[in-house]
C-alpha cells in the first residue's frame, strides 16, 4: 500500500511539474521579435530608447546610457493585445538581478508595452 501511494504521488509530482514547465518558455537570450531599438512618441519618454540585442539591453536617455546583461527570459501568453508576456531578468552594474516585464505584440512591425505602464506604446525604429 505504501509503495502504491509513493508511486502515485511521484506520478502526480511529475505531471504537475510538466504542466508548469509547458506553460512557460525559458531562454537565456532575447527573442528575435524584440531585437532592435525601441522608442515611444509619449512626451515624457521621448528621449528614451531601449536597444535589445541577443544578450544585452542598452537603455539610453537624457541621463545617460546604461548597459545590462540578460540572464534569463521567460515567455508566457499575454492577456491583452494578443501578446506575449516576457519576463526579462538582467544584471545591473552592481551584479544585482533586476526584472523587466513587457508585453510584445507583432502587429504593425512590433509593439511593446511595459506591464507597469501599458498605456505607453513603444515601436521599433527603422
Amino acid at each position: 500500500m505504501r509503495r502504491r501511494i509513493f508511486f502515485l504521488s511521484s506520478i502526480a509530482f511529475v505531471v504537475v511539474s510538466m504542466a508548469f514547465l509547458a506553460g512557460c518558455n525559458t531562454s537565456s537570450t532575447i527573442p528575435e521579435g524584440l531585437i532592435g531599438v525601441w522608442q515611444t512618441d509619449e512626451e515624457e519618454s521621448a528621449d528614451v530608447t531601449f536597444d535589445f540585442s541577443r544578450e544585452r539591453i542598452v537603455i539610453s536617455s537624457g541621463t545617460g546610457v546604461f548597459e545590462y546583461t540578460v540572464e534569463k527570459v521567460e515567455a508566457d501568453k499575454g492577456h491583452l493585445y494578443q501578446s506575449t508576456l516576457y519576463s526579462i531578468y538582467y544584471l545591473d552594474r552592481d551584479g544585482e538581478i533586476n526584472l523587466m516585464h513587457l508585453l510584445y505584440s507583432p502587429e504593425d512591425g512590433g509593439i511593446i508595452r511595459f506591464k507597469s505602464d501599458q498605456d505607453v506604446v513603444w515601436r521599433k525604429k527603422g
